[in-house]
């Protein structure tokens, strides 16, 4: 199993392996530094983790009959914001710059690395 590491600081990240003792040092953060954060499942090494709730993208998957080029569905972001967040995450992190889009069947928004079409 690896150590997942944050990407601001470069520490390890803490890891909790049920989601019960997550709850409990989100509630420790929240009173002991008053900052507020949100419990995610990790793909990377399964465990739970906290992130700062500002850093928090809205996204669904399968919400739209959206593709992607491989045929694959399309991330929707609930919030514009949410969209941005992410494109510049791609940017910083990736190097990778998108542009996004209001998803033509719902409320939400798409992100795309495609020109826009005329």
């Amino acid at each position: 199993m690896s150590e997942c590491i944050a990407k601001v600081s470069g520490k390890p990240l803490k890891a909790y392996s049920s989601k019960k003792e997550a709850r409990e040092a989100k509630k420790y953060v929240r009173e002991r530094y008053g900052s507020k954060t949100y419990i995610y499942l990790c793909e990377k090494c399964g465990n739970f983790h906290l992130a700062p709730k500002s850093s928090r993208i809205h996204v669904k998957h399968n919400a739209c009959s959206c593709r992607d080029s491989n045929g694959n569905p399309k991330a929707l972001y609930r919030f514009r914001w949410d969209a941005k967040k992410q494109m510049k995450k791609s940017q910083e992190e990736q190097k990778v710059w998108l542009r996004m889009y209001r998803c033509p069947e719902r409320w939400g928004w798409h992100l795309t690395h495609t020109e826009k079409r005329r």
